[in-house]
C-alpha cells in the first residue's frame, strides 16, 4: 500500500510538473521611492503584484516593484499601474525582464522567454520582440507623441529615451505580450 501511495504521489508531482507553465517577472526599480505598486485596473487571471524588494546592492536604497506573469492563464495584458508613496524629487525607473520555468522562480529556474510587445503610456520599448532570461532591460522607450518627462525635460515623438520618472500618484499603463516557448 506505501508503494502505491508512493507512485501516486509521485505521479501527481509529475503531472504537476508537465502543466507548469513560465512565469514572467516584470520588474519597476525604483531607487529611492518608498511606497508601493497598485494596479488601478483589474489584473487578469495570471498577472499578479509581487511583494516590493530592496536592491541586491546594499548601497541603493528604494525598492524594485516586480509584476509576474503566468503564461499558463495569459499571453499578454493591458494595465495601468500607479506609484503611491514618498520618495526623492526625481525618481528613475527602469523596467526590466526575467524569465523562470515554473513559480518556483529561482536563480537556477530561469529560461529563455520571448517578449513580443512591450509598451509604457503608448510608448513602445525600442527592445521588442526580444528573447530575455535574465533581467533584460527595456529601455530605451521610443516617444510615440511629444510629452514631458519630468520638468524641463521633454522628448519629441519618435526620439528614444532610457528612463521614466516617479512621483507619488504617477501612473503607468503597460501593454505586454509573451510567448510560452514550451507550446
Amino acid at each position: 500500500m506505501k508503494k502505491l501511495f508512493s507512485i501516486g504521489l509521485v505521479t501527481l508531482a509529475f503531472a504537476a510538473a508537465l502543466q507548469a507553465a513560465p512565469i514572467v517577472r516584470i520588474d519597476f526599480p525604483c531607487q529611492n521611492f518608498w511606497g508601493q505598486l497598485t494596479a488601478v485596473t483589474e489584473l487578469p487571471d495570471g498577472v499578479w503584484i509581487g511583494e516590493r524588494q530592496g536592491f541586491y546592492d546594499k548601497r541603493k536604497k528604494g525598492y524594485t516593484f516586480p509584476v509576474f506573469v503566468d503564461l499558463a492563464k495569459v499571453k499578454s495584458f493591458d494595465v495601468t499601474f500607479k506609484f503611491v508613496g514618498q520618495g526623492a524629487k526625481v525618481v528613475r525607473m527602469m523596467p526590466a525582464l526575467t524569465g523562470y520555468l515554473t513559480d518556483a522562480r529561482t536563480a537556477e529556474d530561469q529560461t529563455e522567454l520571448k517578449c513580443t510587445e512591450f509598451s509604457i503610456d503608448g510608448d513602445a520599448s525600442a527592445q521588442a520582440p526580444c528573447v530575455f532570461k535574465n533581467w533584460k532591460s527595456m529601455t530605451p522607450f521610443v516617444a510615440a507623441a511629444e510629452k514631458e518627462l519630468k520638468p524641463g525635460s521633454v522628448v519629441k515623438a519618435g526620439q528614444k529615451y532610457w528612463q521614466l520618472f516617479v512621483v507619488d500618484g504617477k501612473t503607468i499603463r503597460v501593454k505586454a505580450a509573451f510567448e510560452n516557448p514550451l507550446e
